[in-house]
């Protein structure tokens, strides 16, 4: 499996690298805490028990019990940047939104264990799988907006300026959230931290085209 860093994240310092290491430790905690318990029975300060840290230490890095167990709501960059960086992407949107999730986040790490048990939660459990699924849908929401409104500001990067603009704006925000679920499940099979890759991210497109090609 390739790993490497984006180009829309930062090199990380000491402090990101102990930040991470925070972080991980009670998402880590409160994953393995509703695989025990169930989604709905596991609270905040058995969270920090398990992941060794304060109550407050646990609001400095999440908003709340339902963000540590299946992932923090992502809000995008501010308008200029992330138009900065689908003008960046060489008229690959795809991996403008990448590149823009990627940066919304803040770092490029991803917990391969957290990834596995979110994973094994969202089949198991209909409570985590609902809030997966509207913590994805409304970051969908947001990458549709912001494509066709930057599709209306840069009517010369439309692919297909023959059909409506929301069209191809929906087109592009599926194919990138395709290869966006085919890297999760790649995650959730591999071990340690990891770093997203645009090369897997270019891979799994490919792989899309092949198989609609062949359909």
């Amino acid at each position: 499996m390739s790993m490497q860093r984006p180009p829309a994240a930062r090199p990380e310092g000491l402090r990101e690298r102990k930040r991470r290491a925070t972080e991980n430790a009670i998402e880590l905690a409160a994953v393995e805490l509703a695989l025990e318990k169930g989604f709905a029975l596991v609270t905040v300060a058995e969270i920090c028990e398990r992941a060794k840290v304060s109550r407050s230490t646990f609001f400095n890095y999440m908003p709340n019990r339902d963000a540590a167990i299946m992932g923090r709501p992502i809000a995008l960059v501010p308008r200029d940047i992330a138009f900065a960086l689908l003008d960046g992407a060489e008229n690959d949107v795809p991996l403008g939104l990448l590149r823009i999730t990627v940066a919304s986040i803040g770092h490029n790490g991803v917990n391969a264990p957290v990834a596995a048990g979110r994973r094994r939660l969202a089949m198991e459990q209909p409570d985590a799988a609902r809030l997966q699924h509207t913590t994805l849908g409304d970051l969908r929401t947001a990458l549709l907006a912001l494509t066709l409104e930057w599709l209306g500001a840069r009517p010369d990067r439309r692919a297909l300026p023959n059909i409506a603009v929301q069209r191809e704006a929906r087109l592009l925000v599926g194919i990138a959230g395709t290869a966006a679920e085919v890297l999760i499940e790649e995650w959730a099979d591999a071990d340690g931290e990891l770093q997203i890759s645009e090369q897997s991210f270019h891979t799994a497109i490919a792989e899309l085209g092949a198989v609609l090609h062949r359909a």
